[in-house]
């Protein structure tokens, strides 16, 4: 089972170690190979630092490279090692693959579950892409007769959890798109929880 919380957690968000600009911009990594297994995208991520992909992505490490990162902040934030170097880059891969992986299908279910309930509506969802995607932090685009009204973010409930810095983040990246971005939760059994309370709010906007 992958593990991604706890005191890791908040030590790789407060080092900034697996954000995008100094890790790989792992999604958009998995929206343009497409990768079908964990094999497959710890791959990904490792070819996309040792080589120069068509595709313009590049990774400023393997994902060891990352556990190791996380491993040596330990340093700076507690001035020994709680953790060993071992669970460091298990807990950077889970991160990365199993999670990552995971966020891929639990958005794919969202886009096919929201579609199904809208489409009656003459309201369509979309995959967000590019800045909007990678900046904004808008997983999914609602649109009313080709005209976007609103947007999705596709979180974890655990999301809730996190420090407020992270959230805040976030927010105000949703802010900048000048659209009002929902958050559709799952849960630890990747069952999505919240999908009346949003489909309501979307369809006050039409």
């Amino acid at each position: 089972m992958a593990f991604t919380g706890g005191e890791l957690n908040l030590l790789n968000g407060k080092y900034g170690i697996s954000a995008p600009k100094k890790s790989v911009p792992v999604m958009k990594l998995i929206k343009v190979h497409n990768p079908k297994s964990k094999a497959e995208l710890y791959e990904l991520i490792n070819s996309h630092f040792e080589k120069t992909c068509a595709c313009g992505i590049k990774s400023k490490g393997t994902v060891t490279d990352f556990g190791k990162n996380l491993y040596e902040s330990q340093i700076k934030e507690w001035g020994k090692y709680k953790y060993t170097l071992k669970q460091c880059i298990q807990w950077e891969y889970d991160l990365f693959v199993t999670q990552s992986l995971k966020g891929k299908n639990i958005e794919k279910t969202a886009c096919d579950l929201l579609n199904k309930i809208l489409s009656a509506l003459t309201l369509k969802v979309v995959y967000s892409e590019g800045y909007t995607d990678e900046e904004l932090r808008v997983d999914l685009i609602i649109k009313n007769n080709n005209n976007a009204i609103c947007g999705i973010q596709v979180k974890p409930l655990t999301f809730n959890k996190m420090r407020e810095g992270v959230i805040l983040f976030n927010k105000k990246a949703n802010q900048k798109w000048g659209k009002p971005v929902f958050y559709l939760f799952y849960d630890k059994n990747e069952k999505i929880v919240n999908v009346e309370e949003i489909t309501e709010a979307i369809l006050k906007l039409c």
